[in-house]
């Protein structure tokens, strides 16, 4: 395992710490589980296995976790036709932006888009998240509490990854 409360840098003075540290990012939070704070529900659609999907699919849950736990303001990127997005937290400190999400702390945009281009081609718009943005993630699923409490027990648990 990589030191992930510090701060590596890496090309052309670029600076990330947390999971991005890590070899594999993805496989870390694959490797955190729902059963490490808590037994799963009985319910074949519980999606929170793992923390992985708190960067795919619940990336919202994520980012107003961490507006919740550390302050950090929200903010979407998405597609200029409103049909795909990632929700994320920014950091300006400095005179450099960072870029804040279940993997940790970067501030290169290109290494943020790794996951962000997934959801997001072509054309895009970074906004801050509304309350209209938190009322439609609100009626899209079942598992809020569980999401937000997941997301929360994580970032408590790593928090070395998400302090700037």
């Amino acid at each position: 395992m990589s030191n992930r409360r510090s701060f590596s840098s890496f090309y052309r003075c670029e600076y990330h710490k947390g999971f991005y540290n890590d070899s594999d990012a993805i496989e870390s939070l694959s490797n955190i589980k729902y059963t490490d704070f808590w037994e799963l529900p009985n319910d074949d659609d519980f999606p929170y296995d793992t923390a992985f999907v708190l960067l795919f699919g619940s990336c919202n849950h994520f980012a107003l976790s961490l507006q919740n736990k550390l302050g950090y303001k929200p903010y979407i990127i998405e597609n200029q036709d409103d049909k795909g997005f990632h929700a994320f937290c920014q950091i300006y400190s400095n005179r450099r932006w960072y870029y804040v999400d279940a993997r940790g702390i970067t501030s290169s945009f290109n290494e943020f888009m790794d996951v962000a281009k997934n959801f997001v081609t072509g054309e895009y718009v970074i906004r801050p998240v509304n309350s209209d943005d938190i009322a439609e993630w609100e009626n899209y699923g079942d598992y809020d509490k569980e999401a937000y409490a997941f997301a929360e027990a994580i970032i408590e648990k790593y928090k070395e990854c998400y302090i700037l």
